[in-house]
């Protein structure tokens, strides 16, 4: 129950219908009654916050339930209508990039999809463009004629506040002002985070981490690299590249160098490395069913090591290593209550998880709950989603409201 808050009417006004929002959004449909004594609102005053938020379609009148009193009339129901706007997310992180259209409540309801010419950033502009024309010129199949925002999960660090692209190798794409670019184009709020976060705000929201306040997603593909969500907000950092794991020293030797392409972690345990490592094993001469793999990829080798096959099983282990240091890492430095592992290694968690609880039991002091990221390929989207309705409003009777 949550008090009534004092002062400003209509900071007052905002603080309770987002308060009803998000409580016919966890437990709805409720009557008006219940709505008061879970609010600890007057009924009458319910009835007027409500009313607004039902003309403007984010709460909808949905049958009816007894009232328990002999003779008394059934207490009409309300829900919150997730069908009320939607948001236009996207993902330009893979070698395809996703893009959907989603509710309010970050579900899918239209996909899209293009291909981006790898390093060519005038392409890639052209292509992002012609995907946007997709998604945004005509009518919104739900509520609003336009989305309430764009959210865009990039491959890079990104400055929150200007939506700056500092680094896309994979783009082409340098200190590029992304959410200016959008903006110049489409009149509506666009918010441009780096892909890894957004994986790490999806997991929290829908997937593995609800319920977390204090996550962190391992993200394990070609490169590594770590989602936080601390307290329940993204973590940036000083200069927005909290979570850049892969440059962690997995050696010694390590130290006093440079790095133009990946971090000295990511060539050790990214599944590039690993692929790698096994291609100089068998250069070596090395004895492998990896041998007639065509292509030798990660999910080979994560394949072979189920098999049996010795030099497999090595690889992986080594890889799980250098990733139970980047755990450990996480673990004592953050304190999280859960740690995920994400990207494409997931599809390996049968391997890596039980290595790295093993490895990290008894030595990490308080040790996080390990487990793998739920979301897959929609992970990045429904962060993105999340991050638009975290940081947009809706206007009710001249209030701003954010959709909790």
């Amino acid at each position: 129950m949550i008090p009534y808050p004092t002062g400003d009417p209509r900071t007052a006004r905002r603080i309770n219908q987002e308060a009803i929002l998000r409580l016919l959004r966890h437990r709805g449909p409720l009557s008006r009654a219940q709505i008061a004594r879970e609010l600890g609102l007057n009924p009458s005053t319910v009835g007027r916050l409500v009313d607004p938020l039902l003309a403007v379609g984010l709460l909808q009148e949905t049958g009816a339930r007894a009232t328990g009193r002999q003779g008394g009339r059934p207490a009409r129901l309300v829900r919150f209508n997730a069908q009320a706007g939607c948001i236009a997310a996207l993902d330009l992180s893979g070698e395809i990039w996703q893009a959907a259209l989603t509710d309010l409540n970050g579900e899918i309801v239209e996909t899209f999809q293009a291909h981006p010419v790898p390093g060519d950033a005038q392409a890639n502009l052209a292509a992002l463009e012609d995907l946007l024309h997709r998604m945004l010129d005509r009518p919104c199949r739900l509520g609003r004629p336009r989305p309430q925002g764009i959210g865009v999960g990039a491959p890079s660090i990104v400055l929150w506040e200007s939506g700056t692209v500092v680094w896309a190798a994979s783009l082409g794409w340098r200190d590029l002002p992304l959410k200016a670019w959008i903006e110049s184009r489409w009149p509506v709020p666009v918010f441009v985070e780096n892909d890894v976060n957004l994986l790490a705000l999806g997991e929290s929201w829908r997937g593995a981490g609800r319920g977390s306040r204090y996550l962190a997603v391992l993200a394990v593909g070609t490169g590594v690299g770590a989602g936080l969500v601390l307290d329940g907000r993204v973590y940036r950092g000083a200069s927005e590249a909290a979570g850049e794991v892969g440059y962690l020293p997995p050696t010694p030797e390590a130290l006093g160098r440079t790095y133009q392409g990946y971090g000295p972690l990511e060539e050790v345990a990214g599944l590039h490395g690993l692929v790698r490592r096994a291609r100089e094993a068998l250069e070596r001469g090395a004895s492998s069913v990896l041998a007639q793999a065509a292509p030798l990829s990660s999910q080979a080798v994560f394949q072979a090591t189920r098999e049996g096959d010795p030099l497999a099983a090595r690889l992986v282990a080594e890889m799980a290593d250098h990733l139970a240091m980047a755990v450990a890492a996480l673990a004592v430095v953050l304190n999280p209550e859960r740690i995920l592992l994400g990207g494409q290694a997931v599809h390996a968690a049968d391997l890596l998880l039980p290595a790295l609880r093993d490895r990290l039991q008894g030595l990490v002091p308080s040790m996080p709950e390990l487990d793998a990221a739920q979301l897959g390929d929609r992970a990045i989207l429904i962060g993105a989603a999340a991050l638009v309705l975290r940081n947009t409003q809706i206007w009710v009777d001249g209030i701003p409201l954010v959709v909790p």
